[in-house]
């Protein structure tokens, strides 16, 4: 067992700070990819910088993965990046450690759970057709990014709020413009800074998600939403969450389960439309299942296909490209010592775009089927996190990215408009540039 004076002798990661306040961060953000990239040919899968205000080690790979979540709340806590801090509430479960964290998820995880997604799923089914009729009436082409994310919205609404009286195109506006914000790499409050206008959104927003919670609190009983069991819990004393650990919570969620969930379901219908022989195979499956009617939860499990090809797009364009901890005191990992208060990277793209996979730059859902269900240790497939901080969201992810495509591919096509900007956007989460551009129509 290595002693804090072995620890100290050790060398700290090889590596650069980059400019002064800055750091590296202008070239982590143009390109997260290629930075970690080409820092890890020059350096190898362990490597040292400075972005987002914070001195930060990279760590790349399965097992430097299992050391992450192997170190939670242990010699590494979840913290994120310095626009977050200030953006995203205190007592949310995000920025909640150790008990307190524990506590938070196991209050909000019976909301998530596979099963209780069944009586959401006829009214994400309801949204996803009368989201898909007004595509087909509108303009064509049009962005599929920009559609896919008021559907998204929506259904998270739904989940989180149930019946309540809200406006989704007003609450979507401010939230757009409160997401930027938090991932502004100098975080200046100024009006006309991305990171003002967050402040200035999130002000607005919270404003309008007090009242909704201020009028479901004088109804005798809460129906089963999130916000229902929000209001019912009480703690150990009995007492109540506050009102604004309420607002915090329910803004995180809407964060969490969606940016994610529209990256993955947008990139879904771009791969689809790139991968005929894909789309073809779906939409056989889907053939066999639309004579039994509406969508259920049982049906939805009866589309093993469609559940490879999901894991895939997840695999091949990681939603989330990393997360980030921070050491608790001074730590060893592959012969350096990173300091304690140094950020430490979780990297979910490295770990899906290197061994083991086979061919990890092509796309191909069958690694995922049972025939060749290529093997993968803890650490190399991890498109919700892992851990104790595993994203709590990611069997309503799977429900809701699995009902929008089955809907999609039983009753619609879309093709790529020609001519358009397909690669990606890099940071914070990879869409394509041009809003992928597509013109949609009735099978």
């Amino acid at each position: 067992m290595e002693t804090s004076a072995d620890i100290s002798n050790l060398p700290l990661p090889p590596g650069s700070s980059g400019l002064p306040l800055l750091g590296e961060t202008l070239a982590f953000i143009q390109n997260t990819g290629k930075f970690v990239e080409d820092r890890r040919l020059l350096h190898g899968d362990v490597f040292r910088s400075h972005v987002l205000g914070d001195p930060i080690v990279f760590l790349l790979g399965p097992e430097a993965n299992r050391w992450i979540f192997a170190g939670e709340n242990k010699y590494l806590r979840n913290r994120w990046h310095l626009a977050a801090r200030k953006l995203l509430g205190k007592q949310s479960v995000a920025m909640l450690n150790g008990g307190d964290h524990l506590d938070r998820r196991r209050l909000l995880a019976p909301h998530f759970t596979y099963a209780a997604m069944r009586h959401f799923v006829p009214r994400i089914e309801a949204i996803v057709q009368r989201h898909c009729e007004q595509w087909l009436s509108g303009t064509q082409p049009f962005k599929a990014v920009d559609a896919v994310r008021a559907l998204v919205f929506e259904v998270a609404i739904v989940l989180m709020m149930g019946e309540s009286q809200v406006d989704p195109a007003y609450m979507s506006r401010l939230f757009k413009q409160w997401v930027a914000g938090l991932f502004a790499a100098v975080p200046v409050d100024l009006p006309f800074t991305a990171f003002g206008r967050g402040v200035a959104a999130e002000k607005e927003l919270r404003a309008y998600i007090d009242s909704l919670v201020a009028e479901r609190e004088k109804r005798t009983e809460q129906p089963p939403d999130t916000l229902g069991s929000l209001l019912s819990a009480r703690d150990e004393q009995g007492r109540p969450l506050s009102r604004d650990a309420i607002i915090d919570e329910l803004e995180l969620l809407l964060f969490a389960g969606h940016d994610t969930t529209v990256t993955a379901t947008s990139n879904l219908m771009m791969l689809l439309a790139q991968y005929p022989e894909v789309l073809e195979r779906c939409r056989r499956e889907q053939q066999e299942l639309a004579e039994q009617g509406p969508l259920t939860l049982e049906s939805l499990r009866a589309m093993p296909y469609l559940h490879q090809v999901i894991q895939e797009v997840m695999r091949f364009i990681p939603p989330i490209a990393g997360a980030f901890r921070v050491t608790t005191e001074d730590v060893s990992y592959g012969g350096y010592r990173i300091p304690k208060g140094w950020q430490v990277s979780l990297n979910i793209r490295a770990a899906h775009k290197g061994a083991p996979w086979t061919s990890p730059e092509r796309f191909d859902p069958e690694r995922m089927g049972p025939e060749r269900c290529e093997q993968k240790p803890q650490g190399a497939y991890i498109p919700f996190g892992g851990g104790p901080r595993v994203c709590v969201g990611q069997h309503f992810a799977m429900v809701e990215m699995a009902a929008v495509a089955a809907l999609l591919l039983r009753g619609y096509q879309w093709e790529l408009a020609p001519g358009q900007d397909l690669s990606l956007i890099p940071f914070p989460i990879p869409l394509p540039r041009d809003g992928l551009l597509v013109r949609f129509s009735r099978r």
